[in-house]
């Protein structure tokens, strides 16, 4: 068996990452600095020194619970730190980012992540690719990575160039033991209240770790962050292809033989355009012939009734693209600025007779761990719009000239008895988006 975070093998040794980064408290002599290694964690079995004209830090290997029996391959070297003496004198905050492929210990294909700040590793971690994208942060960063499909300005490299950067000080090595401290411990062992005070300060230790992996584990923001940045790619529907859409409607025939159209709906979440239709002496097979290039249904049949034979419905599948709101880093108004702003054309159309709904936002992307109360600068709210009672000629017009956060996802034509111009009417229906504050 070996340890997991062994990322490849080199020229130069194992490559290791998921190192713990930590600064010293104080001292300068070598012998000090390397208790003072041993002293800052208990479980940490090898370490690296990785020394900057700034500052000086350890990266501190601890085995897993399920790595204790397994020894640290001999030559490991520190990849963080091998990064870290590639370009950490030009590139201060760098970030690295290569592709770990999956083997007997990794299931999955995993991104092995090393972020810089004033040269030296603040994230070094083997992760999943939405993880390492999140650890980027929003700095502008310089990139070096063995995928530039995903990150086309970046450095190409791979581990190869990363073990350029090895030396004797990434080179992975044991904690010694300080004696005098193990002699003291000696010592006190017959002591029974420093033996009491030394189980008491532990328990309290451990329950303080406990407590923050819960608190770390209960943190909503970073499942609100990446379920965002997941949604955010294609939160509306192409305005575009919306009024070339209902442009067509306009073409269909209100009237084939033997049957007269009641209604037609297309919709961007069902990926179809229904119509509906009554009869007025035709058949279903005359309606075909009517309509050929679209799937005739009977009306009822989805209930387990008995088919309407004087009603009937046609389809054909229909897509539109999904595209970002806006552009990137555009902040959206909150609920009030949205209706402040929007208010005028939202009279405009009640004084034109149409029937307008705005129903109150709510917490979007919806996330189940994460509470509908949840508030974050980031965070956005969506609720439903919807505009009915829409004349023909202006349909359109309405469509078009609605504010960029509305995306609209159904857009239905009722037609009445008599005369089709005047008894055509136009129900749209769609989401809106606001910050949150």
């Amino acid at each position: 068996m070996t340890i997991e975070r062994i990322l490849a093998n080199s020229s130069a040794g194992p490559l290791l990452g998921g190192l713990s980064w930590r600064p010293p408290a104080g001292g300068k002599h070598t012998m000090r600095r390397l208790h003072e290694a041993r002293n800052l964690t208990t479980d940490a079995t090898h370490y690296a020194l990785l020394s900057t004209h700034q500052t000086v830090v350890y990266g501190l290997f601890q085995p897993r619970a399920s790595e204790e029996s397994i020894r640290l391959a001999k030559g490991a070297q520190a990849a963080a730190h091998c990064f870290a003496t590639q370009v950490g004198a030009e590139a201060p905050n760098g970030a690295l980012l290569l592709t770990v492929p999956a083997d007997g210990l990794r299931k999955d294909e995993r991104v092995y992540v090393v972020v810089l700040e004033d040269g030296v590793p603040v994230v070094d971690s083997l992760t999943t690719e939405m993880e390492a994208r999140n650890a980027l942060g929003s700095e502008d960063r310089p990139i070096w990575s063995d995928t530039p499909s995903l990150y086309p300005n970046c450095q190409p490299v791979d581990f190869e160039w990363l073990a350029r950067g090895a030396s004797k000080a990434s080179r992975m090595a044991p904690i010694p033991l300080n004696p005098w401290p193990l002699l003291m411990v000696l010592v006190l062992v017959g002591a029974g209240f420093t033996t009491w005070f030394s189980v008491r300060e532990a328990r309290r230790a451990e329950a303080a770790r406990e407590q923050a992996r819960l608190v770390a584990e209960n943190d909503p923001v970073p499942k609100y962050l990446a379920a965002l940045a997941a949604r955010s790619k294609d939160m509306v529907f192409d305005r575009q292809a919306w009024l070339g859409a209902v442009d067509e409607m306009f073409d269909r025939p209100a009237m084939v033989p033997g049957w007269r159209m009641k209604s037609t709906e297309c919709n961007a979440l069902s990926l179809r355009c229904e119509t509906v239709w009554a009869r007025t002496g035709g058949t279903y097979d005359e309606l075909k012939a009517a309509v050929p290039n679209e799937t005739l249904g009977l009306q009822g049949v989805e209930a387990g009734a008995v088919p309407a034979l004087d009603v009937a419905h046609t389809s054909t599948p229909w897509r539109i693209d999904r595209l970002p709101l806006g552009t990137a880093g555009e902040h959206l108004p909150t609920f009030t600025e949205a209706i402040r702003t929007a208010g005028s054309l939202f009279q405009v159309w009640r004084t034109a007779d149409l029937s307008i709904e705005i129903k109150a936002p709510r917490l979007w992307p919806r996330v189940e761990t994460v509470p509908p109360q949840f508030e974050h600068p980031k965070a956005l709210m969506s609720g439903v719009i919807t505009l009915s009672d829409v004349p023909g000629p202006f349909v359109l017009e309405a469509l078009r000239t609605a504010p960029d956060w509305i995306s609209w996802e159904s857009v239905r034509a009722d037609i009445g008895e008599g005369d089709v111009v005047s008894r055509l009417k136009f129900k749209a229906t769609g989401v809106y988006y606001v910050s949150l504050r």
